[in-house]
């Protein structure tokens, strides 16, 4: 709920505001009078000390009507809720004020003005000014006062016509101005001042004949208006272009400024209505999975795919390009949609350089079809990027499109997202509910994997050794080439197919913990865990978990990567080793950190067989995040490679 403004209360209204004192008979008659009132928070106690900018008015009717006088804003001081004011302070109260008036309006700050009280006898005291000119009929008249009275007193006999009349004629001598102007000569638009009066007055027919114009045009009143926009009714309903946001202390509605005339929630209105916690419009980033050679001299150019999801339909739709060449102005760019609709990004004799890093259309004009085409559309499908160079450098490779992405904000109605902590009082019953959400310190979830390699006696290297089920790294590589979790594809397909396994942690987890006997060398077993770690700031963090592994026989080894990266690699033989790693979680995005183990050094054998063991397991609070960090489960959904 919005916080609310205080409630006002008056108390005593214009009590006490004259003081006269016996022996000053005229003594003028006081211009203020004081007004004493009391004022309450909205909870009902006393509101806080402190000044308070307030607006009295003095109307004729307990409602409608403008003031017939008013002062403020003002400060008033408040005290225990007490104040007190001499009304007139700052604009003088007249006599005439208090006999066209009786009622007293008072409005605090931005708030309405609260309602009117009756003025109360004392405040009608001003009116004795009145008295000092009072004229009156049935008084004694000078005729019936003594002749000695009145014997310096000037007659009006004795006095001259014009000092009665104050007509000009009556002056004696006068002055004939009659040669200047005279009435007779005057056009009658000189004493009328009537345009119609005019000689030769303009027809203004042409501009505007009164059948043309609206009935508000003549009559000037606001019910005449044709369209007139719904008003706000107190307590009762919000106006055109207004949401309930809420209900105010008195019972009244609070109105907020709405989306649109008819006053109804749009689809993305949820983020508004929900102080920013709730989202359901997102950016998904549809990337390249490598970088794409630009052939020299070569019409036929290079080609790059990328497959954009099924997200929704689009509210904006973007394209960031970045390439480099010897010399750009020599390349061609084109784009091709998933419905095979061509745009041109970039021309031959285009601006010269050996760049080009920006996004289409926020930062660069399409040179040919509009990417807006695509708003409120659904644009899956395979988007094409053609990159031709046609100038002569080495008849080989002349550079290469870096990366390039299709950037879709959507609104989904599939999912949305909670900014917040969610506290649920009841019983989640969803049984397809398996995303959770985690902050620093809560509940951790990741993806986790294990699998061995080799089958000694039948099959050899399992799957033929195909990686497409093995993270995209081949079997072999895994226990017999040293690879590591920087090894894994990018493709979040692939990553996906290995990573079946879901766990839940708060800041500790053995993942895996095993001994074990295989018979042969070749053989071996891997265990990984992934996660997720979103950082909501605009820097780097550092999180440093602290962890036990194995790893250490017959090319196979420990090793940590971030997005793709692989920061962290160690041989630990025959043991169980331990270890603390700082890892940089980059700003702004979410990344996806893997931690890989292997067996250890076999510590005995005979006859073909190897006893081993195997351990992934965090410790000392390792998965405790530092602020700033969360544990996002997303992988069920993300899209892209290791950008994101």
């Amino acid at each position: 709920m919005k916080n609310r403004k205080p409630g006002w209360k008056l108390a005593t209204l214009l009590a006490g505001a004259l003081l006269l004192t016996s022996g000053m008979a005229t003594a003028a008659v006081p211009t203020t009078a004081l007004v004493e009132g009391t004022l309450h928070s909205t909870g009902g106690g006393a509101a806080s000390d402190g000044p308070y900018a307030t607006v009295f008015a003095i109307y004729k009717d307990q409602t409608g009507g403008a003031p017939i006088w008013f002062e403020g804003p003002v400060t008033v001081n408040v005290v225990a809720g007490q104040f007190s004011y001499a009304l007139g302070t700052a604009t003088p109260l007249k006599a005439a004020d208090l006999a066209a008036g009786a009622w007293l309006g008072v409005k605090i700050g931005p708030d309405p003005e609260l309602s009117r009280r009756p003025l109360h006898a004392a405040s009608f005291a001003l009116r004795a000014a009145v008295a000092d000119s009072l004229s009156c009929s049935g008084c004694v008249s000078a005729a019936q006062l003594d002749a000695t009275v009145t014997k310096d007193l000037v007659k009006a006999g004795d006095l001259a016509t014009v000092a009665t009349s104050g007509g000009y004629a009556d002056l004696s001598g006068a002055p004939d101005l009659s040669v200047y102007a005279k009435a007779a000569s005057l056009a009658d638009v000189a004493t009328t001042g009537s345009y119609l009066d005019l000689v030769d007055a303009p027809s203004l027919a042409a501009y505007a004949k009164t059948a043309d114009l609206g009935k508000a045009a003549t009559s000037n009143k606001y019910a005449d208006l044709t369209g007139i926009p719904t008003l706000a009714v107190v307590g009762k309903s919000c106006g055109t272009g207004l949401l309930v946001a809420g209900i105010k202390a008195d019972g009244t509605l609070d109105c907020a400024q709405g989306p649109s005339a008819t006053g109804s929630l749009p689809g993305d209105g949820i983020d508004e209505i929900s102080n920013g916690l709730i989202w359901n419009q997102f950016t998904d980033v549809f990337a390249s999975a490598a970088a794409l050679p630009i052939p020299d001299n070569n019409p036929i150019g290079g080609f790059s795919e990328i497959v954009v999801g099924d997200v929704g339909l689009a509210q904006k739709l973007t394209v960031s390009l970045e390439l480099a060449n010897s010399d750009i102005s020599t390349v061609q760019v084109w784009l091709y949609d998933s419905a095979n609709q061509e745009y041109v990004l970039f021309n031959k004799g285009g601006k010269k350089g050996d760049g080009i890093k920006t996004v289409y259309p926020d930062d660069t004009k399409t040179i040919s079809g509009d990417l807006t085409y695509w708003v409120g559309k659904n644009p899956k499908g395979t988007w094409r990027l053609k990159v031709v160079d046609l100038a002569f450098l080495n008849n080989t490779t002349d550079g290469q499109v870096v990366k390039w992405s299709v950037n879709l904000q959507t609104l989904s109605s599939k999912k949305i997202q909670i900014k917040g902590d969610l506290i649920i009082d009841g019983t989640i019953t969803n049984p397809g509910l398996t995303t959770m959400v985690s902050a620093a310190g809560k509940k951790a979830t990741y993806r986790w994997c294990a699998f061995n390699t080799y089958h000694n006696s039948q099959e050899g290297w399992l799957m033929n050794d195909n990686p497409t089920m093995f993270g995209g790294v081949n079997p072999s590589c895994w226990t017999d080439g040293s690879c590591t979790a920087g090894n894994l594809s990018s493709d979040k397909e692939v990553i996906r197919t290995l990573f079946v396994n879901k766990g839940y942690a708060k800041w500790n987890a053995n993942v895996w913990s095993e001994l074990y006997t295989q018979h042969s060398s070749t053989n071996g077993r891997i265990v990984m865990a992934l996660f997720r770690v979103k950082n909501t700031t605009a820097s780097d963090i550092t999180w440093t978990p602290y962890w036990w592994y194995t790893g250490g026989a017959w090319s196979e080894r420990a090793s940590v990567a971030v997005n793709g990266s692989n920061i962290w690699t160690a041989d630990c033989g025959g043991g169980t080793c331990n270890t603390a790693q700082n890892l940089t979680i980059p700003k702004n995005r979410t990344s996806t950190v893997i931690f890989q183990a292997s067996a250890s050094a076999a510590y005995s054998w005979c006859c073909d067989t190897h006893h081993r063991k195997i351990v992934l397991a965090f410790y000392n609070n390792g998965l405790k995040l530092p602020s700033g960090l969360e544990f996002i489960d997303d992988l069920g959904t993300a899209t892209g490679g290791w950008e994101q």
